[in-house]
């Protein structure tokens, strides 16, 4: 064999292991979702996660039989750590310090999950701080002993906004127990979702995704 033949024998196989290292690392590649004109997400999508799950949600209908259960329920959101009993869906509360009451309120949206043997209740919940700024809550409470509802944990929608609805998806990924979908609308009236991971029961902050 020439020397213009072994030439071209080590260009074939240079070729054929450069194209095998680029296919690898792109199957590494994170999903990215473009959320906005100069904004860019990047986030480990879960597996089994479709763009129907991040369609927008309205609430197609009030439990009231759900909204009844929590319109007594006892919440932590105080900065100072103390507990909150609400009274028909409300209740006031003073910050160590500060001179002007909270509030509480819970939402018009609740929704029920069943995950293994757990029963979860999805819900909202609005703290004004007694002045301009309201934050409003995704709540995770655990059903338990049949209609004791217990806080099990948070996520923080935004500030000054209304969310229109709630929805959760079971995906492939046998670590999630399932996803929430929230969908809301910020105080300029322009429509976002926010994808919550709950794993063992919580919420998974490490990945919250925000469309």
């Amino acid at each position: 064999m020439n020397k213009k033949g072994i030439f071209a024998i080590i260009v074939i196989i240079a070729l054929a292991v450069g194209g095998f290292v680029l296919s690898k690392n792109s199957a590494k590649a994170p999903v990215t979702t473009d959320t906005a004109a100069t904004t860019t997400v990047t986030a480990e999508v879960p597996a089994g996660v479709t763009k129907d799950t991040y369609a927008p949600v309205t609430k197609a209908s009030t439990d009231s039989t759900l909204l009844g259960k929590l319109q007594k329920v006892s919440v932590g959101v105080s900065e100072d750590g103390s507990r909150i009993a609400l009274v028909n869906g409300t209740a006031s509360f003073t910050v160590s310090g500060a001179s002007v009451k909270s509030t509480v309120t819970l939402g018009d949206i609740a929704i029920e999950k069943v995950s293994g043997a757990r029963k979860d209740v999805i819900a909202t919940v609005a703290v004004n701080n007694g002045a301009s700024v309201t934050n409003t809550y995704v709540v995770l409470f655990e059903d338990k002993n049949g209609g004791v509802l217990a806080d099990k944990s948070y996520s923080l929608v935004g500030e000054n906004v209304k969310v229109t609805g709630i929805r959760t998806d079971v995906v492939s990924d046998g670590a999630i127990d399932y996803i929430v979908s929230v969908s809301y609308a910020d105080k300029a009236g322009k429509a976002h979702t926010k994808i919550l991971v709950v794993e063992a029961g919580l919420f998974n902050a490490a990945k919250e995704i925000g469309l």
